[in-house]
């Protein structure tokens, strides 16, 4: 019978470790900065950066190589829209486009000389690039010319149209907005002299922007006025450096120091999520609600299966009388980027729950979870890989009332 029980509690915990959880590295092997990644599917993804370096994978991003790129330009920015049309911008207005899922790539004629930072795809022959010095480059076929049709001072980092409702955003706090779907762009005063280096819109009037010293900023009312939101902890000391929206309410942001937030409010509130890096974060991407990639310095790229969040599952087990948390199991628990921490929680009535690692020393390390509950008792998953080996606290908040366990983590 021990026996027995130790093979079911081998099997389950395999079962929690082969799933990989919240964000884990799939490569880091180098000193250049990857500025960019995009997905064309779950299984192909491309990455751009320093020294003209494309990485690509086909497999989900268990392996990378090396695609030549036929320069040596700082690369900014990869798009997909479909396996017949990539493209991968960069300085000095250099462009590629591959039109076979990124096995190769051919540069285009611009026609400019300054750095390019973002492509949208009306469709696969209209599109719309921003760039340095307020540019805009239009073309109609497909990118074999170009119509520049913008000139100003402030770059145009970012650009995100959903409909007839887009934004541009750049440096200075810069903002265009455009009510008819990219035909003509106003100002739009953000309110923040900060640079901004990102924009998604959440498929109405809803858009949220981020940038330089931990700049969060949303508007609700098609870019008309702008309104500073704050994360759950001061960030204020880092750069922002992408948003999406992955649903209707959920959005994530990522930047330097490893940070990625999320919002289950529409951008209202942030908490932080488990990146398990600490490298600066440059570029993010979904395919879809769950599965997405971030790059950054030293070639790092991220993965993601869950959005970005730790798993919790509510279990099927009698309601709880009481507020409940355990340690994680197995303790001590390890920092292999393919283990998983168990922690139980129970509910015994909705609210919002927030959970916590500290250290010894009371110092927050990880937040875990920071969202309403309905009554019930879960699970949660998670792994300390960002965590050097010790003992830690795991406290749980919740309904005015306090848990915590002691744990160790190992390699």
């Amino acid at each position: 019978m021990k026996y027995t029980s130790l093979l079911l509690a081998f099997i389950l915990f395999s079962t929690v470790s082969s799933a990989q959880i919240g964000w884990f590295e799939q490569h880091s092997d180098g000193d250049d900065i990857l500025f960019s990644i995009d997905l064309l599917d779950t299984s192909t993804i491309t990455a751009v950066g320093e020294n003209g370096l494309i990485l690509h994978s086909t497999d989900g991003g268990d392996t990378w190589k090396e695609v030549p790129s036929g320069t040596s330009q700082v690369l900014r920015r990869v798009r997909w829209h479909s396996p017949s049309l990539g493209v991968i911008l960069g300085n000095g207005g250099f462009a590629l486009k591959s039109t076979d899922a990124g096995q190769s790539w051919t540069t285009l004629n611009t026609g400019v000389t300054k750095s390019l930072y973002d492509v949208h795809f009306f469709d696969a022959d209209n599109w719309m690039i921003v760039g340095q010095g307020a540019q805009v480059l239009k073309t109609d076929d497909g990118g074999t010319s170009f119509s520049d049709e913008g000139t100003g001072l402030n770059n145009y980092n970012e650009i995100d149209i959903r409909g007839d409702f887009g934004i541009i955003v750049g440096n200075k706090g810069t903002a265009r907005r455009t009510r008819n779907g990219g035909e003509d762009w106003g100002k739009s005063t953000t309110g923040v002299s900060a640079e901004l280096t990102s924009v998604s819109i959440r498929n109405d009037s809803t858009a949220v922007a981020v940038g330089a010293n931990g700049t969060i900023i949303r508007t609700t009312d098609e870019g008309e006025s702008w309104e500073e939101v704050y994360a759950s902890i001061p960030i204020s000391q880092f750069r922002l450096s992408a948003v999406r929206f992955l649903t209707h309410d959920h959005a994530v942001f990522a930047g330097y120091g490893g940070l990625v937030f999320e919002s289950y409010d529409g951008g209202i509130t942030w908490t932080a999520q488990e990146s398990n890096t600490d490298l600066n974060i440059e570029g993010l991407a979904f395919i879809d609600s769950k599965t997405g990639n971030a790059a950054g310095w030293n070639r790092n790229i991220m993965r993601t299966r869950t959005g970005g969040s730790l798993p919790v599952t509510m279990r099927p087990d009698p309601l709880p009388m009481h507020i409940g948390l355990s340690a994680p199991w197995p303790n001590p628990v390890s920092r292999s980027a393919h283990a998983a921490g168990r922690v139980n929680l129970q509910m015994p009535s909705a609210g919002p729950v927030a959970v916590a690692v500290y250290d010894l020393l009371g110092r927050e390390r990880s937040s875990l979870l920071s969202r309403a509950l309905q009554a019930g008792t879960y699970t949660l998953d998670w792994n300390p890989g960002s965590l050097e080996n010790g003992v830690y606290l795991i406290r749980l908040t919740a309904q005015g009332t306090t848990r915590v366990r002691k744990f160790t983590v190992i390699d």
